[in-house]
């Protein structure tokens, strides 16, 4: 690792790298290093690949994200450099038990090459569909590893601003253990000493907190408004009450509608679901989804709330939610993340076997007639 010459030709390159090319690899190409097999998710601006390291054939995800042309201020995702960057830049330093981090990056082209944690677990709703019973504890499980995430993102100065379920995944198949909070497109470091700077307008539709929002629906005000790290706490609370009821707590078709019921703080507990929820979890919710941010709890009073340190046992089966996060999640109709992922594998594996295969016929052949040393006469 680290910042050497480069072993192919490329245009001078004018980007700016995060903490003068920290993890940036530009001695050897991505393909030097990694074995590329197939795809195995995409998102809103980028593709996900198996990437199996040639040495150890350890493998790992690729996430390749386009770079805009040196003279275009952005890519086709309307995405600039400083943007892209944005995400390397959060990643850097992240090493943590409920994160996913990354090991190196490559930038070939333009694109960007970032090499990822493999998380063959996949989505927790995956995890969720095959659990034979799901409870307050579960809930509690999931909560408290999204919490420290977050707790710890804000102890370096990161802040994700596009908490969801979709971004909760697992280190293995079933594991409720060892839940990680990914993808980083839309994050962004707080400045020292200013960390309510931010006035982008970024997030997902339902979770995205109030205050990010009243910039789009005020675009005139002067100063701007400006919002900080208690955003990714107020999405942890929408994330909190998907998981106790199954459902979101501000819905609706019409985007405006939505965000003037999330501006206003409107939601409530009246559907049935929350018949089987106790009233320690619905006090969290309540204190996690407040308008006000300066009065939004932290991290640290999350993690002491009297329903976080509650002792596991005789706590309620919330089936209902349980069965409607299932079929939220497989009306998409996609195969689970952990299938596509072991079936990756095995393709990749197969196709390195096959290689290995013919190189050894190919050494193990005898030469061609007319490549043999002329016979003495």
């Amino acid at each position: 690792m680290g910042a050497c010459c480069s072993v192919f030709d490329a245009p001078i390159d004018k980007t700016v790298y995060p903490e003068g090319g920290k993890k940036l690899r530009t001695d050897v190409t991505v393909e030097d290093v990694y074995r590329m097999g197939p795809q195995i998710g995409e998102g809103a601006y980028s593709k996900v690949r198996l990437a199996t390291h040639r040495e150890t054939g350890q493998h790992f995800a690729c996430k390749i994200v386009p770079l805009p042309n040196p003279n275009q201020a952005s890519n086709e995702h309307m995405s600039s450099r400083a943007s892209i960057m944005r995400e390397v830049d959060a990643l850097l330093d992240i090493e943590h038990r409920s994160v996913g981090g990354m090991l190196e990056y490559y930038r070939q082209g333009n694109r960007m090459y970032l090499i990822m944690q493999l998380l063959r677990g996949g989505e927790l709703t995956d995890a969720l569909k095959e659990q034979s019973h799901y409870s307050e504890a579960d809930a509690r499980t999931i909560f408290r590893q999204l919490i420290q995430a977050i707790q710890y993102l804000q102890s370096r100065g990161v802040v994700h601003r596009d908490i969801k379920l979709k971004n909760l995944l697992l280190l293995e198949p079933g594991d409720l253990n060892h839940v990680k909070l990914t993808d980083f497109g839309l994050s962004a470091k707080a400045r020292q000493g200013q960390p309510h700077h931010m006035q982008t307008v970024c997030g997902t539709p339902g979770f995205v907190a109030p205050e990010v929002l009243r910039g789009l629906l005020h675009p005139h005000d002067f100063p701007p408004k400006r919002y900080g790290p208690a955003c990714d706490l107020w999405s942890a609370g929408v994330v909190l009450f998907l998981l106790l009821s199954g459902v979101p707590p501000f819905s609706n078709p019409s985007e405006p509608r939505l965000m003037r019921a999330i501006v206003g703080g409107k939601y409530s507990f009246d559907d049935p679901a929350w018949e089987e929820v106790s009233n320690e979890a619905k006090e969290l919710v309540s204190q996690l989804l407040v308008v006000d941010p300066s009065k939004r709890l932290t991290c640290e009073q999350v993690l002491a709330h009297p329903w976080m340190i509650a002792a596991p046992g005789g706590e309620a089966e919330l089936q209902q939610a349980r069965t409607r996060l299932v079929a939220a999640h497989t009306r998409g109709g996609s195969k689970p993340l952990s299938d596509r992922i072991k079936a990756a594998i095995y393709r990749s594996e197969e196709a390195a076997r096959a290689a290995a295969v013919k190189t050894a016929a190919a050494a193990a052949a005898p030469p061609p007639a007319d490549s043999l040393p002329a016979a003495a006469t």
